[in-house]
């Protein structure tokens, strides 16, 4: 009778077990499989009530059901935990399948509206990469360049008089605020600055020569908005202060500027001019696209400059140019008008969305 309980028992153990296992190679999803799980291994699962049925068996049987139900159980807890591990892996290539990324296929057509450089800001970077090819040094940043001067600055130590035209109302933007007032009772009004010039008298007085500086900017002039002219643009201004240097310095240096700017064929041209802070002056041509054209200033450094920075003119000497941005820019790009760099109108800077240089 023992003998037949335990075989019974055995019997309803094997066909769970086949039915367990049927199941669970059906089954198409991980929660399919769960689900199979607590039905016959959980608490309440159908061979876990068959292992409460031991204190009813006698005695001598249930050790041999109770081995075969542990048997059972950790047979189909193995079928599972397969099951289980094939069906993520399965699940995992479908998501890779579906995110695949085919690295042979055409990449995505060109955008002209993608983001690139402004000619203008294309432009100051070209030039100013010239001179620190040179060694010079870049002056830039508020605290060093303040487009808000006073006329100190931008007029009195570039050995501009009173009574130059440059400081009329007409010419340039006061600032409606109180004045500098120095220990003399000297006052300087506060302007926006015409040139970057004051930047190279700020490091003057700041910094012991020797030294190489370039300083781009934005500066202010009280000029009619036309083809040519506007209200704001930008300059670039180099500096070199040393000892011996001379003119031939100063034209070999713009020479080769030009030529970085233009092409090493580009022929240049200098012509006498005046400048209150230089002294010789010069204004400097180049012939492009069959032209002679304007395009910067440039002199020795006047010594009177040089003495109200605090600088010995019988030690140092050197010299300084400069020229305005959107200039180079409308000739090298033969832009006639220069109010199409502000407008920002897509259809005219679409055409810069590569380098010229």
């Amino acid at each position: 009778a023992v003998v037949d309980g335990v075989e019974g028992t055995q019997k309803e153990i094997d066909a769970m077990v086949a039915e367990a296992k049927e199941r669970i190679e059906k089954a198409e999803k991980v929660d399919d499989v769960e689900k199979i799980r607590v039905e016959f291994l959980g608490k309440k699962g159908r061979l876990t009530d068959v292992l409460k049925t031991l204190g009813k068996l006698p005695k001598e049987a249930r050790p041999l059901v109770g081995a075969a139900i542990n048997t059972a159980k950790a047979e189909v807890e193995a079928l599972i935990a397969e099951a289980k591990t094939a069906q993520k892996a399965a699940s995992f290539a479908a998501e890779m399948a579906a995110d695949e990324l085919d690295v042979t296929m055409p990449g995505l057509p060109f955008r002209a509206h993608f983001g690139h450089t402004h000619p203008l800001t294309s432009t100051i970077e070209k030039a100013v990469d010239v001179f620190l090819a040179l060694g010079y040094e870049l002056v830039d940043g508020a605290d060093v360049s303040p487009e808000v001067e006073d006329e100190y600055y931008c007029f009195e130590a570039l050995n501009c008089p009173e009574d130059h035209p440059a400081r009329d109302m007409q010419d340039t933007f006061y600032i409606d605020e109180p004045p500098r007032v120095t220990e003399e009772g000297r006052e300087f009004r506060k302007v926006l600055r015409t040139h970057t010039s004051s930047v190279q008298i700020r490091h003057m007085e700041n910094n012991k020569p020797p030294y190489a500086i370039i300083a781009p900017g934005r500066v202010f002039r009280r000029d009619s908005t036309d083809a040519t002219h506007s209200m704001f643009f930008h300059q670039v201004e180099i500096l070199h202060l040393g000892k011996d240097l001379t003119l031939g310095d100063l034209k070999a240096t713009v020479t080769h500027f030009l030529q970085k700017m233009f092409g090493k064929d580009i022929k240049v041209r200098f012509r006498g001019s005046f400048f209150p802070f230089t002294e010789p002056s010069m204004e400097v041509d180049v012939y492009f696209r069959g032209k002679w054209l304007e395009v910067l200033g440039c002199g020795m450094v006047d010594p009177r400059v040089l003495e109200k920075a605090g600088i010995d003119p019988d030690e140092f000497q050197g010299f300084a140019a400069g020229f305005g941005i959107e200039r180079f820019a409308m000739v090298i790009h033969q832009i006639p008008d220069i109010r199409e760099f502000y407008v920002n109108d897509y259809r005219f800077l679409r055409q810069f969305n590569e380098s010229i240089w």
